[in-house]
């Protein structure tokens, strides 16, 4: 098992040319070990917390590899509560990657996938629901998806949930109370009060369950395919969902062999349509 108490690091943008990479090391350790790589005009070891510091990586022979700014948050003030270094360099593929392999020649080891986040979930930064929409606003493609991973990242869904979960417990020891001191309050008869609590409690999961579909198309979107029998307009249906001249459209029928797709967004959804070969009957019955 992964040891969750050691220092870890990794290329926290992704891969290829651009102006800046930031590599990131989170852990115990994190600051001994940036320090013991950083050049610069400040010791990070004893740099506080929530400021930022320009220098050089260097390799085990004092190398340049090169020219960073570390970014220094001190435990728990981080992402993960705990020490975390991050370090801007200049991005490709070369710098970051020699960055990241001096901090782990250093001490630190690769991180797994997730697993700086799921040190803010083990550290009690992030509650589940939230460490789930790290990956949704990361990955969505339409702004209704954005705002809707957003807002469970910023615990509209938590706060929902807990308020219905405080509702429950509270309905829980009413009802403890009445078996335990039936003699005292007339009886363990569940009062009505109850009876309407849980019921509204029922109807607000049942409206949160019915609006999961939604959410869920909203995060990995919907694929659409227009089938039908051959030369009744699939193509320039399709045509004209997306705006161009893709598919070709000829009055010849079976012109569509090969199935052609292209991403369009509705009401926030992203929809990937795709225009396919006529439905045909074979000879026998088959279709």
């Amino acid at each position: 098992m992964t040891d969750l108490h050691d220092a870890i690091a990794a290329i926290a943008t992704s891969p290829g040319a651009a102006g800046l990479a930031v590599v990131r090391l989170s852990g115990s350790s994190a600051l001994g070990i940036a320090a013991s790589v950083f050049r610069g005009g400040t010791a990070l070891a004893e740099a506080p917390s929530h400021t930022l510091h320009h220098g050089w990586i260097v390799d085990a022979d004092g190398g340049r590899i090169d020219e960073v700014v570390a970014a220094i948050f001190r435990a728990p003030r981080s992402y993960t509560r705990e020490d975390v270094v991050e370090l801007s360099c200049h991005g490709g593929r070369l710098s970051a990657a020699g960055v990241l392999e001096a901090l782990i020649s250093a001490g630190a080891r690769l991180a797994r996938p997730g697993e700086f986040t799921l040190r803010a979930f083990l550290n009690g930064r992030l509650d589940l629901a939230q460490a789930e929409a790290v990956a949704d606003v990361i990955q969505a493609e339409t702004e209704a998806a954005r705002g809707l991973a957003l807002g469970q990242l910023a615990g509209d869904l938590s706060r929902r949930l807990d308020a219905l979960s405080e509702r429950i417990a509270d309905l829980l020891a009413e009802v403890e109370a009445r078996v335990d001191f039936a003699e005292d309050v007339g009886g363990v008869e569940i009062p009505p009060r109850a009876r309407d609590e849980i019921a509204v409690v029922d109807a607000a999961l049942a409206a949160l369950l019915e609006g999961a579909a939604y959410g869920r198309a909203l995060r990995e979107g919907l694929r659409l395919p227009i089938v039908g029998r051959p030369n009744v307009g699939k193509s320039s249906l399709f045509n004209a969902l997306i705006g161009e001249e893709r598919a070709i459209v000829t009055p010849e029928a079976g012109t569509t062999r090969d199935r052609v797709s292209e991403p369009l967004e509705i009401r926030g959804v992203r929809v990937l349509i795709s225009d396919t070969a006529g439905l045909r009957t074979e000879a026998g019955g088959g279709a």
